[in-house]
Order: structure tokens, then C-alpha cells, then sequence
């Protein structure tokens, strides 16, 4: 077998010390922060993991992810796109008889991968890096080109499904041969693709389907009123505990529903020819219609085609299914995750991941200092109802707090971001951002403060699926008892691991990130949240000491609940309403009845802000053009207005 040292004789192999020496004169020099041993022998740890992951590649010796877990604020990024613009430079530069190597980076979006692509020509000196996504305007045929592709998380998912698949041989084959470093920022969190349909959803499916559709597509339409069938008989069984049930495992549906298999595609394409505004009277839900329609039928092929479990959470009936949608045999890759250590997914995926050693105390956070409160109702449906109460009780306690010359950056549910852009804010500067949309972000690097207000539950549906997914379909026993690896619950510790997850990684969306001395330390800094007054919140506030040593916790001793507490809005609710529009999908549409009660517009406002949409040189209309948003105005008596968001320009 050809050594570690042979492949530097036959690969343009960066060395891992020269990736240190660079790594360290362009923190200190281009990034102006303090370098340290710690963070070198981190850094030169992160130089072995991506050479030995290319010789795994090239031998096929070993083909398990590698997942590094540089601190938020040690160069995690900094160091991928330095290592493939070396790389790509070390390409360039070789002797004729090196063979190249190729870089495919992986981010999380869109814009992330420009900046990427951007940040490694700039390194490299050259135009050596091109990202390619659907707004890129790359030829998916040349990219073969370039030393490094950056694509998204999504964009990988998807090729990754199919190794044999067009999509995967354009990110891995180059015109040096095959890609043979894939590198990962954050962990990616779209490896399990989850399908779900109600009770409500294939009733109404089925009352949406015209008789000449069903006509037509019989045995696709049985299928459906087999499925809610199957549904109603589960929801109205007298043994019904809400306790989950395993209906059939994989390729046992039409079995179990008593049905004929049935591919649902032709009875998709038939409706999405369907005219819902000629049906429908409210001309505004005609698009929601249409996605719900296309994606419900799609789910109810991904649950015949595999298993399948009955849930119930409230009153909400489901059949539920979910798959792994990264093949195993993907080629290993180096995952960046500064979580690792709290994400169960690596874990679950047991002997095909390897969490590598890292050198610790490269970070500390003795400047920081994390404010808690602890409450009951702190999920998004009890915060829902609650919010503007609450919101206005916290900035009354903020301000009393910090004064008015900070900077503070808001996370809450993505559902009222816009509800909290609407108070007016006794602070410097303040910035928003929602669960979901905040990890890996530097658009808050500089403020001092970070307040966490609600937190992002996730119900027992997510975890089953997550857990079947990776670790294959499980009995009625352990949907009763979900016991796993000496777990007494394991579900329910995925459930706060996660939690913990997206709390870290919102915290260090502020300047703690930022190193500012040879210890890892930061500039002083504050964090506001209040956490579940149960043994989950003590379990977070476990892993946030975990992961950020040294911080220091103080007593809140803020209550969400009590006296109403008035406060300001702000004069505009453009702002808001451009933040309602981007959160909501594409395809969706809001009607002004409820952006006027969701941003708490008088008459008098609601007529101010209909001309404004009318308008198509003001900033707020051409805001919303640019996401894709249109005001479509009701004709005839009684007929309502609506905004509707099309794919973004």
C-alpha cells in the first residue's frame, strides 16, 4: 500500500505545516487578532484532518466522515477557504508529474457560497473558485474548471442521493479527475428528509380533486382515501392513548391499506393543471392551495414506498415516514461543526463519522456573561399568543438593565420577528434574526449583547424521524419507551441536544466570536435568556458551560408574566412587513386583513401602506419586487387584497 509520504511524491499535497505557518501571518496580519499555541495546534490539526481525508479519498481506505469541531471565533471558515485557495495555488504551481487535487466546499447558503467562492480567488490570487447554485448563473459544464466548486448544503443533499446521478458526477469530477477534499461548514442539517400528512390535509386533497381527475387516476385517489382511512380508524380506536404506532414497515402499504400501489406522479401533474380560483371563491389562497395539494400527494407516495407511523400531537393526526438523504457511500468528508460535541446526529450515525480530537482552551469566555431567567411557556405556541406582552415586559428590563448605548441582537420564532421589529427600541442598535436562519452568520459579529426570547422546541416527530432515519425503522415498544445506548429516553434528550445546538449557536452569532487576546478570549459581553424552569433547561445550561468554558451565569430575575407593560411602536411598519414577507415561503400569500392585524396598522395606516404598494418607485415596494413579492388587489365587491410571493427576482 502506497504511504502518507508516497502520495506527496504522486499528489499537489499542501503540507499541514505550511497550511499553519500561512493560516497564522493571515489572522494576525489580515484579521489583526492574536494568534496563540492553542490555536496553531489547532490549526495544524485542521491541516492533518484535510490531507488525510484526500489520502483516504485516493487509497479508498477509509471512508468515514471526519467531523472537526473548531470553537466558534478559531477559524473555522477562514481555514477551509485558506486551505482550497492553497491548494488550488499548490495545483497551479506543481511539477508536471503531480496530479491535482480538487476542492468541493459546502455551505449553507446561497449568498454564504458567493462570499466563499469570493474570499478563496482572493487568497489564491486568482480566479481558481466559482460557487454554482440556481441564482449563479454558472454552466453546470464548466465548472469542471475551477480547483474548488462551493455549492450549498441543499445543492449536496440533493446530488448526494444518487451517487450514479448527473448532479453528483458534476460536483465530484473536475478536469484534474475527482474531487478528493469535500469540506463541510456546519453540519448539515438537511440530512434527513421527513414526510408527513394529517388527518385535515388528505380530507382536504381529496375534496379539491375534480370528479374527471379521479376518473382518470382511480387507483391513485383509492390510495388517498386508503391513507385517510387508515388515519381515521387509527384516531378513532378505542386503544388510542396518543401514543405512537408503527402502521407498516417498508413496502408493506398497499398491504396494510387494502390498496392497489399506485404512482402518485400522474395525479400530481393532473392538478397542478387544476384551476383553484375557479373553484375557490378567495382568489388569495389559490397558490397555498396548489403547494399544499402537490406536496401532500408527495408525501403520500414517500409513505406507501416506506414505512410508516401514526402520531399524535394535540389534535393534529399524522402519518409520518423519513429517509436518510446522503448516501453512506459518499466519500468521507471533513465536517465543520463548532457544535459537534452537543449534536446527536453524530451519534446516530455511529461508526460512520469520527469525531477528530481537537486541542482544547484555543476559546474562553470569561467575558462573557450569561443573564438567565427561568419560565414556563417559553415554546413557540404559548409565546405566540403572548408576545407582544412579554416583549414589551423584557425591553422594559433591558433597558433598565443596559442603558441605551448597546447594541443587541434579537433572536425569537421566525413566526413574530416582524412583531418585535414593530417596538420601538431604547438601544444603539439592534438587529433580528430567527431560529433557523441565524448558524454561521457574521451579520452581528460586532454587537455586545445577544438576547434569546423563546426558544425553538421541537416536537416528538422530529426525533422519531431523525432516529428511524439513521438508525433504521424501530417497534411499538420503543415508540412507548424510547430507550437506546443506556437512553432511558432518547428522544427527548435529541430534543434538548438540539435545543442546545441552536442556543450556542446563537449566542456566538455577537462578538464573543471574536478573538481578541492570546488566551481566546473576547470583549465583554452579555447574553439574555430565559430558559425552561425544568431538568431540559438545567441540561442546556449544562452544554452552554460545556461548550463556551468559562463563562460566567448570573440569576435573571426577569419574569415574563405579570403587570401589562406599555411600550412605543415605532412610526413605519415597513420595515416589519418587508421582514413578514421574507420569512414566509414561496408560493405563499398574506391577505391585508392580516398584515393589518399582524402589524397592528390603524385604518388610517392600512390606507397610507396600500399606497405604498401601489407605488413602484417608493423603497418598501421595490424591497418587497426584490423578494419576490407582489400586491395583487381584490376586484368586485367583497373580494380581498393580498400580497403573494413569488420566487424571489
Amino acid at each position: 500500500m502506497t504511504t502518507d509520504i508516497g502520495m506527496h511524491g504522486q499528489y499537489a499535497l499542501v503540507p499541514p505545516l505550511e497550511f499553519v505557518s500561512a493560516m497564522n501571518d493571515h489572522w494576525t496580519q489580515t484579521l489583526h487578532m492574536p494568534s496563540s499555541g492553542s490555536l496553531r495546534s489547532l490549526w495544524e490539526t485542521m491541516g492533518n484532518v484535510f490531507e488525510r481525508s484526500i489520502i483516504d479519498n485516493i487509497s479508498e481506505r477509509d471512508a468515514r466522515w471526519k467531523v472537526l469541531q473548531p470553537p466558534t471565533g478559531s477559524g473555522k471558515t477562514q481555514g477551509a477557504s485558506l486551505y482550497s485557495a492553497m491548494q488550488a495555488k499548490r495545483n497551479r504551481d506543481a511539477q508536471a508529474n503531480l496530479k491535482p487535487v480538487g476542492v468541493l466546499l459546502v455551505t449553507r447558503l446561497i449568498k454564504q457560497a458567493d462570499d466563499l467562492a469570493a474570499q478563496v480567488n482572493a487568497m489564491a490570487g486568482a480566479d481558481v473558485a466559482v460557487a454554482h447554485h440556481s441564482k449563479s448563473g454558472t454552466d453546470a459544464d464548466d465548472i469542471g474548471r475551477y480547483d474548488v466548486l462551493v455549492v450549498t448544503h441543499q445543492a449536496f443533499v440533493n446530488a448526494a442521493e444518487t451517487l450514479a446521478g448527473a448532479a453528483w458526477s458534476r460536483l465530484v469530477q473536475w478536469n484534474g479527475g475527482h474531487r478528493l477534499l469535500t469540506i463541510v461548514d456546519e453540519a448539515l442539517a438537511n440530512v434527513v428528509e421527513e414526510n408527513k400528512v394529517t388527518l385535515e390535509n388528505l380530507q382536504f386533497v381529496l375534496g379539491c380533486v375534480p370528479f374527471d381527475v379521479a376518473q382518470a387516476h382511480p387507483d391513485q385517489v383509492k390510495l388517498v382515501e386508503a391513507l385517510k382511512d387508515a388515519l381515521v380508524q387509527q384516531a378513532q380506536s378505542d386503544t388510542n392513548d396518543g401514543t405512537a404506532k408503527l402502521m407498516w414497515r417498508d413496502a408493506g402499504a398497499s398491504e396494510a391499506l387494502d390498496a392497489p400501489p399506485a404512482a402518485m406522479k400522474p395525479l400530481r401533474e393532473a392538478m397542478r393543471k387544476v384551476k383553484y380560483d375557479r373553484r375557490i371563491r378567495e382568489g388569495n389562497t389559490k397558490r397555498n392551495i396548489a403547494k399544499l395539494v402537490d406536496d401532500t400527494l408527495a408525501s403520500v407516495q414517500a409513505l406507501t414506498d416506506r414505512w410508516a407511523y401514526y402520531a399524535r400531537i394535540g389534535k393534529d393526526h399524522s402519518l409520518n415516514s423519513s429517509t436518510l438523504t446522503v448516501s453512506y457511500a459518499v466519500p468521507g468528508a471533513v465536517v465543520l461543526d463548532a457544535t459537534a460535541s452537543q449534536n446527536f446526529l453524530w451519534e446516530l450515525f455511529q461508526g460512520r463519522a469520527q469525531i477528530e480530537p481537537i486541542c482544547a482552551r484555543a476559546r474562553n469566555y470569561r467575558n462573557v456573561t450569561l443573564h438567565v431567567a427561568r419560565a414556563k411557556g417559553v415554546g413557540k405556541t404559548t409565546m405566540e399568543k403572548t408576545f407582544a406582552a412579554r416583549y414589551a415586559r423584557l425591553l422594559e428590563a433591558l433597558e433598565a438593565q443596559l442603558g441605551s448605548e448597546r447594541s443587541l441582537f434579537v433572536c425569537v420564532h421566525k413566526d413574530y420577528e416582524h412583531a418585535a421589529e414593530r417596538f420601538k427600541h431604547p438601544f444603539k442598535r439592534v438587529g433580528f434574526g430567527h431560529w433557523g436562519a441565524v448558524d454561521g452568520r457574521n451579520d452581528w459579529k460586532d454587537y455586545d449583547t445577544a438576547v434569546l426570547f423563546g426558544l425553538p422546541y421541537r416536537d416528538l416527530i422530529w426525533p422519531t424521524n431523525v432516529f428511524f432515519a439513521l438508525q433504521g425503522v424501530q417497534d411499538d415498544d420503543w415508540l412507548k419507551t424510547p430507550t437506546w445506548k443506556g437512553y432511558m429516553n432518547v428522544r427527548r434528550l435529541m430534543q434538548q441536544r438540539q435545543m442546545s445546538v441552536e442556543i450556542i449557536q446563537a449566542i456566538n452569532r455577537v462578538r464573543c466570536r471574536k478573538v481578541v487576546d492570546e488566551h481566546g478570549g473576547c470583549e465583554p459581553t452579555d447574553v439574555f435568556i430565559v430558559l425552561p424552569a425544568d431538568s431540559m433547561g438545567d441540561a442546556i445550561l449544562t452544554d452552554i458551560k460545556a461548550d463556551m468554558p468559562d463563562i460566567e451565569v448570573m440569576p435573571w430575575s426577569f419574569e415574563m408574566d405579570g403587570p401589562k407593560v406599555s411600550r412605543p411602536r415605532e412610526g413605519t411598519a415597513h420595515t416589519a412587513l418587508i421582514t413578514l414577507m421574507r420569512n414566509i415561503e414561496s408560493g405563499d400569500s398574506i391577505p391585508l386583513s392580516t398584515i393589518q392585524r399582524e402589524l397592528g396598522l390603524t385604518n388610517s395606516g392600512m390606507s397610507k401602506l396600500r399606497a405604498v404598494l401601489r407605488d413602484a418607485s417608493h423603497v418598501t415596494h421595490r424591497a418587497l419586487s426584490g423578494l419576490g413579492v407582489a400586491y395583487v388587489s381584490g376586484i368586485g365587491r367583497g373580494a380581498k387584497s393580498f400580497l403573494e410571493k413569488h420566487q424571489a427576482a
